[in-house]
C-alpha cells in the first residue's frame, strides 16, 4: 500500500513533556478513500519528536488474515533491511524495506500503512518459519535463509515464493552487493545478481560458500584453496576490488598476525586461491553472537561491521578497518562506543546513525578515511527493544517499531523521526564545520567504461569555504586497475564573492600510466572495476550537504561495441539474389562431401546432404565474391551505432556449417613467423567438446611473432590469421555456393570485448565440376586433331588423281 503521507512534526518543550496530537486526513492512492495518521506521544518517550502512529482505516478481509507460515527473525535483535537503491525517483516513493524482528513486515511505502506479518506458503515451510538473513536482489526480489535453506521471495506485481536450487547443505547466511549506478547497464545488473550463501563458525577449508549469479535462482560450490582452520564469519562481494573477501577470526597468531579478525581475499574467475591478506582488528564477539554488515551501496569500498561490543568501519574493503571514534561532549565525555550495547546501526549516502541499548543515539558522517560519530540524544522510553533506524533522506532519521493493533494480526507502525542537523545544533557549537560550500560534478553516479588504451577526461567543481583553503581529494578503490591524474584550475567566482575551482581528472589504465611497476597491474587481459570518489577530507559532523561525488568505472568491454562486415558488393545488389526470397524461409543445400559437423576438415565422411535456413535478420544479403579472387573481409569497428575504424589487427574465421572447402594463401614461413602458428584443428582438438565458438579467442591466442611460443616445426604450414600485419587471404576451390562465416577478433590488446559478427559470402564464376577422366579426355582430344589433320591431308590428295576414261562412271 502506497499512501503519499507527509506528516507535521511538532516539537514539544522539553519541561512540560506534554503529549501533543495531530490528526490529519489524506487521501488514498491506492487502497482506501481516506486514510488517518494519529500522532501519538507517549508521556517521556522522547524529549525532540513526536511519536506518530500510521496505520489504514480500511482493510479488505483477505488482508485481516495471515495465510501459511509465518516468518520470524532468527536473531534477538530486530533489523531494518531497506533497498540499497533509495532513490524516490527509481520507486515514485520510498524504498522497499524489510522489517525483521518477532514478525517479519515487508512494506512499499515506508510503513506508512498497516500490514500483516510477512508468511511463506505452509507447503514449502512448516510448522515454523525462522529467518537467519535476508538481502535484496535484484530490483523486485528478497532472498531468505529459512530454516537453512534459501528462498526467494518475488514481489512484483504478483507475490510469490521460489525455493533455490544448487545448495545442498544448511546455510545461514547470505551476502550481496546492489549496484545502484544504472538498472540498465548490464555489468551493473550481473552485480546485484551475484549472491553467496554460507555457514558460519567453520575453518576456511571446511567451509561450504554456494554462488548465485543469476540472483538466487540456482547456486554452485565454491571450495577455497586454502588450509586455513581459521573461522570463517562473512563472505562479501568487493567489486570495487575486483575480489571476493572472506572475514576471517584467529585466536593464535598466523605469519607474524596477531589474533583477532582480518580479510583474505579471492578472485573466483583466476583462481580459488588466497593471494591477499588484510591487517587484523579486534572484533569482539561472543560465542554464537552474529556479526552484522552493511556494504555502502556505493560501492566505494565501505563496509561496517559490528556486534553488540564493537564497531568497525573500512573504507577500503577492509584492507585497514578501524573502530569509529566518538567527538567527546559534557554529556558523553568517551571517545568510543559503549562496548556491550550496540543495537542497531543505519546509514545513508553520507551518514552514519547507531542506536545502543542504553537508547543512546549517535550521528556522524562517513569520511574518507575516519569517522567520527557525536552522541545526539538519548530517548527516554522503555520499549526501545524492537526498534529499528531508517535514514528517509539526508539529514532525516526515523526510529521506528511495529505496534500490534487490538485483538487483530494487524500490525500498525509509530515513527520518531529526528532532523539531525537541528539536533546537532541544539546539543553543539560547530566544533567541525564544513571545509567546503559546493561539490558538484556531471560524472556523479554515473557509470563509464575504459577499453584498451582509451582515457576519460572528468571536470568537477568546488568552492571551498572562505578562509580555509581547502581542496577536495580524488581516490580510486582499485588502483591495481585504474590511475588518474588531477589539477585544480581557478574558475571564476560565486555571486557571494567566494573562489571557484575546476578540479580536471584524468583516468586510464594502471597497465598504461607508467606509474607503477608491472607487477603492481591487475591482471591486463581482464580489466576490473574501480569506483571514482572525490569528497573532502576530515568532513565533520555538520557537513550533510556535501556529498561525495563517485562514479562507476568499468575497466573493459564497452556493452555497444561491435564488428560488422564491410558490403561494397552483394549477391542482392548485383540481382542475383532478391531480398523478399531470402525472408521467405529461404533454404539451400550443402554437399556431404564439404562439410565436417566437427569443423576438423575430416574428408569422406558417410553422412547426407545438409540442409540449411538462411537467417536474413542476422545475415543480411550475401557479400559477392569471385572464386578466383583471393579475399579477405574488410571489418568495421562501431561504437554507439556511431563508425569509428577499420578493423586493423589479428582476427580469425570459420564457417559455421563446417564447410572447409576452402584454404589460406600464406604460409607459416610466408607470415614471417618465428614460432608454430595456432590452427583451427589443434584448438579444437584441445576442447573435450569441440566448439569453434570458444575453441580461439583472444584470450589463447598466441601470436607466431612471439619467441616464447612453441618451436617453428613446420614452416609449410597454412596460416589461418587474417588482418594484422600479414596479406593473408581466403582461396575458394571450384565451388559456387554461399558460405555464414563467423569471424572473430583475437588481437590481446584491441579491446576488452569479445568481438565477433557473422555474416555470409556467395562465392560466384566457377565453372560446374566436370566429371570426365581428364586423361581421356586429353587422349580424345589429341586424336580429334590427328584425325583432322590426316583428314585434312588426305581428301585433297585423293581430289588431284585422274580418273582413267576407260572406267565408266554410273
Amino acid at each position: 500500500m502506497s499512501t503519499g503521507n507527509k506528516s507535521t512534526y511538532l516539537r514539544p518543550n522539553r519541561s512540560e513533556g506534554a503529549a501533543q496530537v495531530t490528526a490529519q486526513k489524506m487521501r488514498s492512492y491506492w487502497l482506501v478513500p481516506l486514510w488517518l495518521l494519529r500522532y501519538l506521544i507517549v508521556g517521556g518517550h522522547c524529549s525532540v519528536c513526536n511519536w506518530r502512529e500510521s496505520f489504514s482505516v480500511k482493510l479488505s478481509l483477505s488482508q485481516k488474515q495471515v495465510s501459511g507460515t509465518v516468518l520470524q527473525f532468527a536473531a534477538d535483535e530486530p533489523r531494518l533491511l531497506q533497498h540499497p537503491c533509495t532513490d524516490k525517483n527509481l520507486w515514485g516513493g520510498p524504498a522497499p524495506a524489510l522489517y525483521l524482528g518477532g514478525r517479519v513486515f515487508f512494506s512499499k511505502d515506508g510503513f506508512e500503512s498497516s500490514l500483516l506479518p510477512l508468511s511463506i506458503p505452509s507447503d514449502l515451510v512448516s510448522p515454523t518459519a525462522l529467518v537467519s538473513a535476508a538481502t535484496f536482489v535484484k530490483q523486485n526480489q528478497i532472498a531468505m535463509v529459512i530454516n537453512g535453506r534459501v528462498y526467494l521471495y518475488i514481489f512484483a506485481d504478483e507475490e510469490k515464493w521460489q525455493p533455490a536450487e544448487g545448495i545442498h547443505s544448511p546455510v545461514a547466511d547470505l551476502s550481496n552487493t546492489y549496484c545502484c549506478f544504472s538498472w540498465q547497464d548490464l555489468y551493473c545488473d550481473n552485480v546485484s545478481m551475484t549472491l553467496f550463501a554460507y555457514e558460519t563458525g567453520h575453518s576456511v577449508s571446511e567451509s561450504q560458500i554456494f554462488l548465485s549469479e543469476n540472483g538466487g535462482f540456482t547456486f554452485r560450490l565454491m571450495k577455497v584453496k586454502s588450509a586455513l582452520q581459521h573461522v570463517l564469519l562473512g563472505v562479501y562481494n568487493f567489486i570495487s576490488l575486483s575480489v571476493t573477501g572472506l572475514l576471517i577470526n584467529s585466536t593464535q597468531e598466523d605469519e607474524g598476525k596477531g589474533p583477532g579478525a582480518y580479510f583474505i581475499y579471492i578472485n573466483w574467475k583466476r583462481s580459488h586461491e588466497v593471494y591477499r591478506r588484510s591487517t587484523v582488528f579486534q572484533l569482539m564477539s561472543k560465542e554464537g553472537a552474529s556479526i552484522q554488515n552493511i556494504q555502502h551501496p556505493s560501492l566505494s569500498g565501505y563496509i561496517i561491521l559490528w556486534t553488540k561490543g564493537t564497531l568497525m568501519l573500512s573504507f577500503n574493503n577492509g584492507l585497514i578497518t578501524e573502530a569509529v571514534t566518538i567527538l567527546p561532549t559534557d554529556e558523553f565525555p568517551g571517545t568510543s562506543l559503549p562496548t556491550t550495547s550496540l543495537f542497531h546501526v543505519a546509514i545513508s549516502t553520507s551518514e552514519i546513525a547507531v542506536f545502543t541499548q542504553e537508547n543512546q543515539l549517535f550521528y556522524g558522517i562517513l569520511g574518507m578515511f575516519s569517522t567520527s560519530m557525536v552522541l545526539t540524544e538519548t530517548i527516554n522510553t522503555t520499549d526501545a527493544g524492537c526498534c529499528v533506524l531508517q535514514f528517509e533522506r539526508t539529514g532525516i532519521l526515523t526510529l521506528l517499531r511495529p505496534i500490534r493493533n487490538n485483538d487483530s494480526h494487524i500490525y500498525n507502525f509509530q515513527k520518531c523521526t529526528y532532523n539531525m542537523q537541528s539536533l546537532l545544533m541544539d546539543k553543539l557549537q560547530p566544533m567541525q564545520y564544513c571545509t567546503l560550500e559546493v561539490l558538484n560534478s556531471p560524472f556523479h553516479n554515473k557509470i563509464f567504461y575504459i577499453d584498451m588504451y582509451h582515457m576519460l577526461n572528468f571536470t568537477a567543481t568546488f568552492v571551498p569555504k572562505r578562509g580555509t583553503g581547502a581542496f577536495p581529494l580524488v581516490t580510486v578503490s582499485n588502483p591495481h586497475v585504474l590511475s588518474f591524474q588531477a589539477h585544480v584550475v581557478q574558475d571564476g567566482y560565486t555571486d557571494d564573492g567566494n573562489t571557484k575551482y575546476r578540479l580536471s581528472i584524468l583516468l586510464m589504465q594502471q597497465c598504461f600510466s607508467d606509474m607503477a611497476e608491472p607487477h603492481f597491474w591487475a591482471d591486463l587481459h581482464e580489466g576490473g572495476v574501480s569506483i571514482l570518489n572525490v569528497d573532502a577530507p576530515k568532513k565533520g559532523v555538520f557537513c550533510v550537504d556535501i556529498l561525495p561525488l563517485s562514479a562507476f568505472i568499468n575497466v573493459g568491454c564497452p556493452p555497444t561495441k561491435q564488428i560488422r562486415l564491410f558490403k561494397n558488393a552483394t549477391a542482392c545488389s548485383k540481382e542475383l539474389f532478391h531480398q523478399d526470397l531470402l525472408r521467405n524461409n529461404f533454404t539451400y543445400i550443402i554437399s556431404y562431401d564439404i562439410y565436417d559437423p566437427e569443423f576438423l576438415a575430416r574428408q569422406n565422411l558417410e553422412q547426407s546432404d545438409l540442409q540449411i535456413h538462411y537467417d536474413y535478420e542476422t545475415l543480411g544479403c550475401p557479400l559477392l565474391v569471385y572464386h578466383d579472387d583471393p579475399w579477405s573481409p574488410v571489418l568495421e569497428l562501431w561504437e554507439n551505432s556511431e563508425f569509428v575504424e577499420y578493423v586493423s589487427v589479428d582476427f580469425v574465421m570459420f564457417e559455421v556449417n563446417g564447410i572447409h572447402n576452402y584454404d589460406y594463401l600464406l604460409t607459416a614461413a610466408e607470415a614471417d613467423c618465428i614460432s608454430q602458428p595456432q590452427n583451427w584443428t589443434s584448438l579444437l582438438k584441445e576442447q573435450d567438446s569441440p566448439d569453434p565458438n570458444t575453441a580461439w579467442n583472444r584470450k589463447n591466442y598466441i601470436n607466431c611473432e612471439n619467441p616464447n611460443g612453441p618451436k617453428l616445426v613446420s614452416p609449410s604450414a597454412k596460416y589461418q590469421v587474417l588482418g594484422g600485419r600479414t596479406k593473408n587471404k581466403i582461396i575458394f576451390s571450384q565451388y559456387n555456393g554461399l558460405y555464414v562465416f563467423k569471424a572473430i577478433v583475437v588481437d590481446k590488446f584491441y579491446s576488452y570485448c569479445e568481438l565477433s559478427t557473422f555474416f555470409c559470402v556467395y562465392v560466384y564464376g566457377a565453372l560446374p565440376k566436370s566429371y570426365i577422366n581428364p586423361w581421356v579426355a586429353l587422349t580424345v582430344f589429341f586424336t580429334i586433331i590427328f584425325v583432322s589433320i590426316l583428314m585434312g591431308y588426305i581428301l585433297p590428295t585423293l581430289s588431284l588423281i585422274k580418273i582413267p576414261s576407260k572406267v565408266k562412271i554410273f
